[in-house]
Protein backbone atom coordinates (compact mmCIF):
# COMPACT_ATOMS: atom_id res chain seq x y z
CA UNK A 1 0.00 0.00 0.00
CA UNK A 2 1.51 3.18 -1.42
CA UNK A 3 2.12 6.14 1.12
CA UNK A 4 4.02 9.27 0.83
CA UNK A 5 7.68 8.97 2.03
CA UNK A 6 8.56 9.69 5.11
CA UNK A 7 9.82 13.61 4.77
CA UNK A 8 7.58 14.86 2.07
CA UNK A 9 5.49 17.00 4.94
CA UNK A 10 8.94 18.08 6.50
CA UNK A 11 8.55 20.98 3.50
CA UNK A 12 5.68 23.02 2.73
CA UNK A 13 3.50 21.66 -0.10
CA UNK A 14 0.95 23.24 -2.43
CA UNK A 15 -2.28 21.87 -3.09
CA UNK A 16 -1.09 20.70 -6.25
CA UNK A 17 1.95 19.00 -4.95
CA UNK A 18 0.13 17.24 -2.32
CA UNK A 19 -2.62 15.97 -4.78
CA UNK A 20 0.44 14.63 -6.89
CA UNK A 21 1.56 12.85 -4.09
CA UNK A 22 -1.37 11.20 -2.16
CA UNK A 23 -3.82 10.66 -5.23
CA UNK A 24 -2.24 7.72 -7.28
CA UNK A 25 -1.23 6.11 -4.06
CA UNK A 26 -4.99 6.67 -3.00
CA UNK A 27 -6.68 5.85 -5.85
CA UNK A 28 -4.56 2.54 -5.94
CA UNK A 29 -6.32 1.37 -2.23
CA UNK A 30 -9.79 2.82 -3.91
CA UNK A 31 -9.69 0.91 -7.09
CA UNK A 32 -9.00 -2.79 -5.43
CA UNK A 33 -12.14 -2.45 -3.10
CA UNK A 34 -14.14 -1.92 -6.19
CA UNK A 35 -15.37 -5.50 -7.78
CA UNK A 36 -16.61 -3.79 -11.47
CA UNK A 37 -14.46 -3.73 -14.37
CA UNK A 38 -14.62 -0.09 -15.47
CA UNK A 39 -14.23 3.15 -13.12
CA UNK A 40 -14.28 6.63 -13.56
CA UNK A 41 -12.27 9.55 -12.36
CA UNK A 42 -13.20 12.86 -12.16
CA UNK A 43 -10.63 15.42 -11.81
CA UNK A 44 -12.06 18.88 -11.58
CA UNK A 45 -8.79 20.57 -10.80
CA UNK A 46 -6.33 19.17 -13.58
CA UNK A 47 -4.21 22.08 -13.84
CA UNK A 48 -2.81 21.65 -17.57
CA UNK A 49 -1.71 18.21 -17.11
CA UNK A 50 2.18 18.37 -16.22
CA UNK A 51 3.54 19.60 -12.63
CA UNK A 52 6.64 22.38 -12.41
CA UNK A 53 8.69 19.10 -12.48
CA UNK A 54 7.70 18.36 -15.90
CA UNK A 55 6.17 14.93 -14.28
CA UNK A 56 2.03 13.44 -15.72
CA UNK A 57 -0.45 15.33 -13.66
CA UNK A 58 -1.81 12.74 -11.05
CA UNK A 59 -4.73 11.82 -12.80
CA UNK A 60 -2.89 11.00 -16.23
CA UNK A 61 -0.60 9.17 -14.16
CA UNK A 62 -3.24 6.69 -12.96
CA UNK A 63 -4.66 6.60 -17.06
CA UNK A 64 -1.32 5.69 -18.00
CA UNK A 65 -0.83 2.87 -15.65
CA UNK A 66 -4.40 1.48 -16.40
CA UNK A 67 -3.36 1.46 -19.97
CA UNK A 68 -0.23 -0.72 -19.14
CA UNK A 69 -2.16 -3.03 -17.10
CA UNK A 70 -4.75 -3.56 -19.67
CA UNK A 71 -2.70 -3.67 -22.77
CA UNK A 72 -0.28 -6.08 -20.90
CA UNK A 73 -3.61 -8.14 -20.48
CA UNK A 74 -3.24 -8.76 -16.68
CA UNK A 75 -6.00 -10.64 -14.77
CA UNK A 76 -8.48 -8.21 -12.73
CA UNK A 77 -7.50 -5.84 -15.08
CA UNK A 78 -9.89 -2.89 -15.29
CA UNK A 79 -10.56 -0.33 -16.92
CA UNK A 80 -11.22 3.37 -16.85
CA UNK A 81 -13.02 6.65 -17.44
CA UNK A 82 -10.96 9.96 -16.95
CA UNK A 83 -13.02 12.93 -17.01
CA UNK A 84 -10.80 16.38 -16.26
CA UNK A 85 -11.95 20.33 -15.73
CA UNK A 86 -10.17 23.26 -14.24
CA UNK A 87 -11.11 26.89 -13.00
CA UNK A 88 -8.58 27.93 -15.78
CA UNK A 89 -9.37 27.80 -19.35
CA UNK A 90 -5.59 28.38 -20.12
CA UNK A 91 -5.16 24.95 -18.39
CA UNK A 92 -7.67 23.10 -19.97
CA UNK A 93 -6.73 24.16 -23.42
CA UNK A 94 -2.76 23.22 -22.98
CA UNK A 95 -3.81 19.87 -21.44
CA UNK A 96 -6.16 19.35 -24.35
CA UNK A 97 -3.76 20.29 -26.47
CA UNK A 98 -0.68 17.78 -24.89
CA UNK A 99 -2.98 15.06 -24.95
CA UNK A 100 -3.82 15.22 -28.84
CA UNK A 101 0.02 15.75 -29.45
CA UNK A 102 0.87 12.89 -27.26
CA UNK A 103 -2.04 10.96 -29.13
CA UNK A 104 -1.41 11.18 -32.49
CA UNK A 105 -1.13 13.15 -35.96
CA UNK A 106 -4.18 13.50 -36.36
CA UNK A 107 -4.87 15.68 -32.98
CA UNK A 108 -7.33 13.63 -31.86
CA UNK A 109 -8.16 12.96 -27.99
CA UNK A 110 -8.13 9.47 -26.48
CA UNK A 111 -11.57 7.97 -26.05
CA UNK A 112 -11.45 7.41 -22.73
CA UNK A 113 -10.65 11.02 -22.06
CA UNK A 114 -13.30 13.50 -21.46
CA UNK A 115 -13.58 17.48 -20.74
CA UNK A 116 -16.23 18.72 -18.54
CA UNK A 117 -16.17 22.28 -19.98
CA UNK A 118 -19.06 20.86 -22.21
CA UNK A 119 -22.69 20.38 -20.79
CA UNK A 120 -23.60 17.36 -22.41
CA UNK A 121 -19.95 15.82 -20.87
CA UNK A 122 -21.13 16.89 -17.65
CA UNK A 123 -24.61 15.10 -17.89
CA UNK A 124 -22.53 12.05 -19.65
CA UNK A 125 -20.82 11.65 -16.74
CA UNK A 126 -23.49 11.98 -14.17
CA UNK A 127 -25.27 9.25 -16.30
CA UNK A 128 -22.12 6.82 -16.07
CA UNK A 129 -21.86 7.98 -12.22
CA UNK A 130 -25.39 6.55 -11.47
CA UNK A 131 -24.31 2.72 -12.70
CA UNK A 132 -20.42 2.98 -11.99
CA UNK A 133 -18.27 3.17 -8.89
CA UNK A 134 -16.73 6.61 -9.77
CA UNK A 135 -14.07 8.99 -7.67
CA UNK A 136 -14.36 12.59 -7.74
CA UNK A 137 -11.51 14.80 -6.87
CA UNK A 138 -11.39 18.53 -6.13
CA UNK A 139 -11.24 21.38 -4.29
CA UNK A 140 -14.97 22.17 -4.41
CA UNK A 141 -14.67 25.44 -3.59
CA UNK A 142 -12.00 26.70 -5.74
CA UNK A 143 -14.52 27.61 -9.02
CA UNK A 144 -18.19 27.44 -9.06
CA UNK A 145 -18.60 24.33 -11.33
CA UNK A 146 -16.34 22.88 -9.10
CA UNK A 147 -18.84 22.61 -6.34
CA UNK A 148 -21.88 22.12 -8.24
CA UNK A 149 -20.16 18.76 -9.73
CA UNK A 150 -19.52 18.10 -6.25
CA UNK A 151 -22.92 18.59 -4.70
CA UNK A 152 -24.55 16.61 -8.04
CA UNK A 153 -23.17 13.96 -7.12
CA UNK A 154 -23.39 13.46 -3.30
CA UNK A 155 -26.58 11.86 -3.91
CA UNK A 156 -24.92 9.01 -6.22
CA UNK A 157 -24.79 5.59 -4.77
CA UNK A 158 -21.87 4.72 -5.71
CA UNK A 159 -19.70 7.72 -6.13
CA UNK A 160 -16.90 8.26 -3.68
CA UNK A 161 -14.77 12.14 -2.85
CA UNK A 162 -11.45 13.11 -2.88
CA UNK A 163 -11.85 16.92 -1.44
CA UNK A 164 -8.22 18.48 -1.21
CA UNK A 165 -8.97 22.70 -0.13
CA UNK A 166 -7.79 25.22 1.58
CA UNK A 167 -9.16 26.12 4.78
CA UNK A 168 -9.44 30.16 4.59
CA UNK A 169 -11.40 29.21 1.29
CA UNK A 170 -13.94 27.00 3.07
CA UNK A 171 -14.46 29.43 5.77
CA UNK A 172 -14.90 32.13 3.02
CA UNK A 173 -17.38 29.73 0.99
CA UNK A 174 -19.23 29.58 3.90
CA UNK A 175 -19.65 32.41 5.50
CA UNK A 176 -20.63 34.24 2.04
CA UNK A 177 -24.03 35.83 2.08
CA UNK A 178 -25.17 33.73 -0.92
CA UNK A 179 -24.28 30.33 -0.52
CA UNK A 180 -22.96 28.05 -3.36
CA UNK A 181 -24.91 24.99 -4.58
CA UNK A 182 -22.59 22.53 -2.33
CA UNK A 183 -22.73 24.59 0.96
CA UNK A 184 -26.81 24.54 0.81
CA UNK A 185 -26.88 20.66 0.22
CA UNK A 186 -24.00 19.98 2.78
CA UNK A 187 -26.32 22.13 6.06
CA UNK A 188 -29.75 22.67 4.23
CA UNK A 189 -32.03 24.23 6.70
CA UNK A 190 -29.64 24.14 9.60
CA UNK A 191 -27.11 26.68 7.85
CA UNK A 192 -27.96 30.24 9.83
CA UNK A 193 -28.09 28.23 13.00
CA UNK A 194 -24.46 26.77 12.25
CA UNK A 195 -23.16 30.21 11.29
CA UNK A 196 -24.24 31.70 14.14
CA UNK A 197 -22.59 28.75 16.07
CA UNK A 198 -19.45 29.52 14.29
CA UNK A 199 -19.36 33.15 15.48
CA UNK A 200 -19.88 32.22 18.98
CA UNK A 201 -16.79 30.40 19.29
CA UNK A 202 -14.05 31.79 20.74
CA UNK A 203 -10.97 31.94 19.08
CA UNK A 204 -9.83 30.98 15.31
CA UNK A 205 -8.65 27.50 16.28
CA UNK A 206 -11.66 27.06 17.93
CA UNK A 207 -13.98 28.05 14.44
CA UNK A 208 -11.97 26.04 12.49
CA UNK A 209 -12.49 22.83 14.63
CA UNK A 210 -16.13 23.48 14.62
CA UNK A 211 -16.46 24.52 10.97
CA UNK A 212 -14.65 21.30 10.06
CA UNK A 213 -16.30 19.00 12.23
CA UNK A 214 -19.59 20.10 10.54
CA UNK A 215 -18.17 19.39 7.00
CA UNK A 216 -18.09 15.94 8.45
CA UNK A 217 -21.02 15.94 9.86
CA UNK A 218 -22.82 17.07 6.83
CA UNK A 219 -21.46 14.37 4.45
CA UNK A 220 -22.59 11.72 7.19
CA UNK A 221 -26.48 12.84 7.13
CA UNK A 222 -25.79 12.43 3.27
CA UNK A 223 -24.94 9.04 4.02
CA UNK A 224 -21.30 8.93 3.38
CA UNK A 225 -18.49 7.58 5.61
CA UNK A 226 -15.85 11.02 5.86
CA UNK A 227 -12.09 10.80 6.95
CA UNK A 228 -10.88 14.38 7.29
CA UNK A 229 -6.86 14.54 7.53
CA UNK A 230 -5.12 18.19 8.65
CA UNK A 231 -1.91 19.23 6.68
CA UNK A 232 -0.03 22.07 8.70
CA UNK A 233 2.87 24.21 6.87
CA UNK A 234 5.86 22.83 8.65
CA UNK A 235 6.86 24.80 11.74
CA UNK A 236 3.73 26.72 11.17
CA UNK A 237 -0.13 26.87 12.81
CA UNK A 238 -1.24 29.34 10.19
CA UNK A 239 -3.79 28.54 7.24
CA UNK A 240 -4.36 24.69 7.34
CA UNK A 241 -4.73 22.44 3.84
CA UNK A 242 -7.44 19.57 4.20
CA UNK A 243 -7.85 16.43 2.95
CA UNK A 244 -11.14 14.64 3.29
CA UNK A 245 -11.85 11.28 1.83
CA UNK A 246 -16.05 10.46 1.30
CA UNK A 247 -16.89 6.73 0.68
CA UNK A 248 -20.66 5.66 0.16
CA UNK A 249 -19.93 2.57 1.35
CA UNK A 250 -18.41 1.07 4.90
CA UNK A 251 -15.92 -1.15 2.72
CA UNK A 252 -14.58 1.44 1.22
CA UNK A 253 -13.93 3.46 4.61
CA UNK A 254 -12.13 0.84 6.64
CA UNK A 255 -9.19 0.72 3.49
CA UNK A 256 -9.13 4.39 3.31
CA UNK A 257 -8.66 5.01 6.90
CA UNK A 258 -6.15 2.57 6.88
CA UNK A 259 -4.44 3.93 4.55
CA UNK A 260 -4.34 7.59 5.88
CA UNK A 261 -3.08 6.93 9.50
CA UNK A 262 -0.28 5.38 7.60
CA UNK A 263 1.31 9.04 7.63
CA UNK A 264 -0.43 10.38 10.07
CA UNK A 265 1.07 11.91 13.52
CA UNK A 266 0.29 9.81 16.71
CA UNK A 267 -0.42 10.37 20.30
CA UNK A 268 1.89 9.15 22.67
CA UNK A 269 -0.74 6.12 23.01
CA UNK A 270 -0.60 4.99 19.42
CA UNK A 271 -4.01 6.33 18.50
CA UNK A 272 -3.45 8.63 15.11
CA UNK A 273 -4.19 12.20 14.59
CA UNK A 274 -5.04 12.35 11.34
CA UNK A 275 -3.05 15.32 10.83
CA UNK A 276 1.17 16.37 10.13
CA UNK A 277 3.21 19.07 11.75
CA UNK A 278 -0.08 19.38 14.42
CA UNK A 279 2.61 20.46 16.90
CA UNK A 280 1.28 18.06 19.01
CA UNK A 281 2.59 17.96 22.81
CA UNK A 282 2.08 15.54 25.57
CA UNK A 283 0.83 16.44 28.81
CA UNK A 284 3.47 16.95 31.53
CA UNK A 285 1.14 15.09 33.63
CA UNK A 286 1.44 11.59 33.53
CA UNK A 287 -2.29 10.22 32.95
CA UNK A 288 -3.60 13.81 31.63
CA UNK A 289 -3.48 13.37 28.10
CA UNK A 290 -6.66 10.74 28.32
CA UNK A 291 -8.34 14.42 29.64
CA UNK A 292 -6.80 16.68 26.64
CA UNK A 293 -7.47 13.95 23.56
CA UNK A 294 -10.66 13.43 22.34
CA UNK A 295 -9.70 10.03 21.08
CA UNK A 296 -7.45 7.78 23.51
CA UNK A 297 -6.59 4.31 24.09
CA UNK A 298 -7.75 4.86 28.01
CA UNK A 299 -11.19 5.92 26.50
CA UNK A 300 -11.11 2.97 23.96
CA UNK A 301 -10.36 0.54 26.59
CA UNK A 302 -12.95 1.60 28.96
CA UNK A 303 -15.86 1.90 26.33
CA UNK A 304 -15.57 -1.71 25.46
CA UNK A 305 -14.92 -2.94 28.82
CA UNK A 306 -18.86 -1.31 29.28
CA UNK A 307 -19.88 -2.69 26.14
CA UNK A 308 -20.33 -6.16 27.28
CA UNK A 309 -23.93 -6.83 25.56
CA UNK A 310 -22.88 -4.68 22.96
CA UNK A 311 -20.01 -7.05 21.62
CA UNK A 312 -19.70 -10.22 23.60
CA UNK A 313 -18.98 -13.39 21.03
CA UNK A 314 -18.26 -10.85 18.34
CA UNK A 315 -14.36 -11.00 16.74
CA UNK A 316 -12.47 -7.76 16.98
CA UNK A 317 -12.42 -7.10 13.08
CA UNK A 318 -16.20 -7.14 13.98
CA UNK A 319 -16.12 -4.67 16.57
CA UNK A 320 -13.90 -2.46 14.94
CA UNK A 321 -15.98 -2.04 11.74
CA UNK A 322 -19.25 -1.60 13.85
CA UNK A 323 -17.36 1.42 16.70
CA UNK A 324 -14.24 2.57 14.35
CA UNK A 325 -16.27 4.98 11.95
CA UNK A 326 -16.53 8.80 12.99
CA UNK A 327 -13.51 8.00 15.66
CA UNK A 328 -9.70 8.60 15.59
CA UNK A 329 -9.34 4.34 15.88
CA UNK A 330 -7.81 2.03 13.58
CA UNK A 331 -7.47 -1.24 13.92
CA UNK A 332 -4.81 -1.47 15.77
CA UNK A 333 -5.71 0.24 18.67
CA UNK A 334 -8.77 -2.22 19.39
CA UNK A 335 -6.01 -4.88 19.52
CA UNK A 336 -4.38 -2.93 22.03
CA UNK A 337 -7.87 -2.40 24.18
CA UNK A 338 -8.58 -6.19 23.84
CA UNK A 339 -4.97 -7.09 24.73
CA UNK A 340 -5.46 -4.60 28.15
CA UNK A 341 -8.98 -6.12 28.94
CA UNK A 342 -7.51 -9.55 28.57
CA UNK A 343 -4.98 -9.08 31.08
CA UNK A 344 -7.43 -7.20 33.48
CA UNK A 345 -9.38 -10.50 33.44
CA UNK A 346 -12.68 -9.05 31.42
CA UNK A 347 -12.03 -11.18 28.37
CA UNK A 348 -10.90 -13.66 27.31
CA UNK A 349 -9.86 -14.21 23.58
CA UNK A 350 -11.14 -17.05 21.67
CA UNK A 351 -10.72 -18.71 18.06
CA UNK A 352 -14.43 -20.19 16.35
CA UNK A 353 -13.60 -23.02 18.25
CA UNK A 354 -13.52 -21.42 21.69
CA UNK A 355 -9.83 -22.37 22.38
CA UNK A 356 -7.83 -19.79 23.96
CA UNK A 357 -5.93 -17.71 20.95
CA UNK A 358 -1.65 -18.03 21.31
CA UNK A 359 -1.87 -14.59 19.85
CA UNK A 360 -4.12 -11.62 19.47
CA UNK A 361 -5.13 -10.87 15.72
CA UNK A 362 -8.37 -9.11 14.30
CA UNK A 363 -10.31 -13.13 13.92
CA UNK A 364 -10.05 -13.10 17.85
CA UNK A 365 -13.20 -13.82 19.09
CA UNK A 366 -14.19 -12.14 22.26
CA UNK A 367 -16.04 -13.51 25.38
CA UNK A 368 -16.52 -11.10 27.96
CA UNK A 369 -17.18 -12.47 31.52
CA UNK A 370 -20.92 -11.58 31.70
CA UNK A 371 -21.33 -12.51 35.04
CA UNK A 372 -18.39 -10.02 36.32
CA UNK A 373 -20.85 -7.04 34.87
CA UNK A 374 -20.99 -5.06 38.50
CA UNK A 375 -17.41 -5.17 39.27
CA UNK A 376 -16.14 -3.93 35.69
Amino acid sequence: MLSPSPNFFHTKRSLSEIKAELLPAYFRVWAETQAVEELILADLNAGKGFETDSEKAAALQILEAFQEAENASENGSKTLKLFLSDASKTNLEKLKQSLEIAEDEEAQLPENIHFLNEETTQKSLSKLLEKLPGLVVADPFSYALAGEIVSEVLANATTDLLLLFDYKKLEKTFLAENPTVFIKQLFSDELPEIKAQFQLQKSPKRKEQFLTEQLENGLRKLAYFPLLFKINAPGKTGNAVYLLLASKTIANYFPAKEWLQSFSEFQEDGVPLFGVNLNYEPSSIPGFSEFLNKFSLEHLTLELARRKTDFHYQTIQQIYEIHSPATHFVRGNYLAAFRQLQKAGKVNLVDASNKKVPKITPEAVVFYRLHNAQKS
